[in-house]
């Protein structure tokens, strides 16, 4: 699995998340913030994939979010009239936090019932699809390496070739 590096929001484009595999663990790094703008240092998390259960994605409208953003929009198009950078500023913060209302939300569930979330700037619902992808890749191959019934199907299948394979040289 290749490392996949995300926004977490637009106000903070500067911020990335980041999801990648290290021998049988899902490493994770998510960054923190205070009222969605202040960076408040990252979270990180080391997840065996034979603790995860699930994995999948989901699109999310923050309802409170989008109706602030907009009442922010609203306020600095009103306030251009008094003061144009202020007026800017109010309205570019009220149309990024609308944009930021609509979420694209990976949820890795693991066996132990602890779910973890993170959330990616709707432009990047890509990565969340493939970062699930990848994951429950992943999980299949930890299950195909844990069938047994499958693994000595394998094995009697190389030692009947092997026995054809001396017969025919004979």
């Amino acid at each position: 699995m290749e490392k996949i590096k995300f926004m977490t929001s637009l106000l903070t484009f500067y911020l990335k998340g980041e999801i990648g595999q290290q021998d049988n663990f899902i490493k994770l790094k998510i960054p923190n913030t205070i009222l969605s703008f202040i960076p408040l240092g990252s979270r990180g998390e080391n997840l065996p994939i034979n603790q995860i259960s699930m994995v999948g994605t989901s699109f999310h409208l923050l309802l409170g979010r989008f109706l602030f953003g907009i009442i922010l929009a609203l306020i600095g198009l009103a306030n251009m009239k008094n003061s144009v950078l202020y007026g800017f500023i109010m309205f570019a913060i009220g149309v990024l936090t609308v944009i930021n209302s609509f979420q694209t939300i990976l949820v890795i569930d693991l066996t132990s019932g602890r779910s973890i979330a993170m959330s990616f700037v709707v432009f990047e619902k890509s990565k969340a699809a493939q970062a699930a992808y990848d994951i429950n890749k992943l999980i299949s191959e930890r299950i195909d390496d844990t069938n047994t019934r499958r693994q000595t199907d394998r094995l009697i299948n190389d030692n009947d070739r092997i026995v054809n394979a001396i017969n025919n040289r004979r």
